[in-house]
């Protein structure tokens, strides 16, 4: 095929008629030498943008995986403190039934060194009395002395008189010899029973001392709680621990001298005051369904107007009944020991 019936001439009749047929092919070539440059400049540019677009997605794809990982690690670091705020929380209790008991055995002693200052006051109203009958007996002595001088015929009379006088002076003086002995013996019972309230009240105040240093501690617990956890699993049988386990907790105390007793499980935001009879229900029911796999946690609030045993009876019932770690310790376990946190 010829090129001039290729393409339409788009010349003139001036021009086909006369001889610038030369001129139309250069023409033609640099005009699809501009077309050819634009074609290949608009491909280099969208390969340039294509390029760039690769790499930011390669960018955005990187940065995905690395928040997924960094979000997998948060995960799985907050789900270990959670776990081991729980284990601080109920050590923390234990101190708190620990400082109960304390506060209880210094009540016992309080009321024990009144009684005996009680006593002591008496011995000494007795030890008074007995001086002054001894000051009226030694007056009468001397009386009856002064009046033996003054007549010998009346001496005869009252030998007899003297004698019984003498007699009730010398049982007077051993009843005095006898209460102060007693009484030097009960101010030493009373120093002893001083120096073991003082014993007390400084076991009273290292334990609150610790339970102050419990919280500027807790880092520490926490750090060294994976390898001290390992070895322990290693002499005997693994601890206590929440993982794995549903978590019911129980929050026990008095207000205005009633029991008041609060719940919290079912995954369901804050406590909810339950009965007695409606506790043992709801965990009876949640025993069943998770098959030896409930965790008891029960909190003693520390300003919580309970006594030691009651703190401690109403602990150990729950864990003896419910909780999964001591279900094969129910038959053997006196009720004496404390239970681990």
């Amino acid at each position: 095929m010829r090129i001039e019936q290729s393409f339409v001439d788009l010349r003139g009749v001036g021009e086909r008629d006369g001889t610038d047929n030369e001129s139309f092919w250069p023409s033609f070539t640099d005009i699809m030498t501009v077309i050819v440059m634009i074609f290949l400049i608009a491909m280099v540019v969208l390969l340039m943008r294509n390029m760039e677009l690769i790499n930011q997605l390669r960018s955005t794809m990187e940065a995905e995986r690395m928040a997924a990982n960094l979000a997998r690690e948060t995960s799985e670091e907050k789900e270990s403190l959670a776990l081991k705020l729980i284990d601080a929380e109920n050590k923390l209790s234990v101190l708190r039934m620990d400082l109960l008991k304390k506060d209880e055995q210094n009540q016992k002693q309080a009321l024990t060194l009144q009684q005996q200052r009680k006593t002591i006051s008496a011995i000494d109203t007795e030890k008074s009395r007995l001086l002054r009958e001894t000051t009226q007996l030694t007056q009468t002595r001397d009386r009856l002395t002064n009046e033996l001088k003054q007549t010998t015929a009346e001496l005869r009379n009252k030998t007899g008189e003297l004698a019984l006088a003498r007699q009730d002076l010398d049982i007077k003086v051993k009843q005095l010899n006898a209460a102060t002995h007693r009484l030097d013996t009960i101010r030493q019972a009373l120093d002893q029973r001083e120096q073991q309230l003082a014993q007390h009240q400084a076991e009273l105040e290292n334990a609150r001392q610790a339970l102050n240093l419990s919280d500027s501690t807790l880092s520490q617990l926490q750090s060294k709680y994976g390898s001290l956890q390992r070895k322990y699993n290693k002499l005997i049988r693994p601890a206590r621990s929440p993982l794995g386990k549903y978590v019911v907790e129980v929050r026990y105390l008095k207000v205005s001298g009633k029991e008041r007793i609060e719940l919290k499980a079912d995954k369901r935001p804050g406590f909810v005051a339950v009965s007695r009879d409606a506790l043992h229900v709801r965990l009876a029911r949640l025993k069943k369904e998770h098959n030896n796999k409930l965790y008891i946690k029960v909190i003693i609030p520390e300003d919580s107007g309970l006594s030691y045993s009651e703190a401690w009876k109403f602990t150990t019932e729950l864990h003896r009944r419910y909780d999964y770690y001591f279900q094969d310790q129910a038959d053997s376990h006196d009720g004496k020991t404390p239970p681990p946190s």
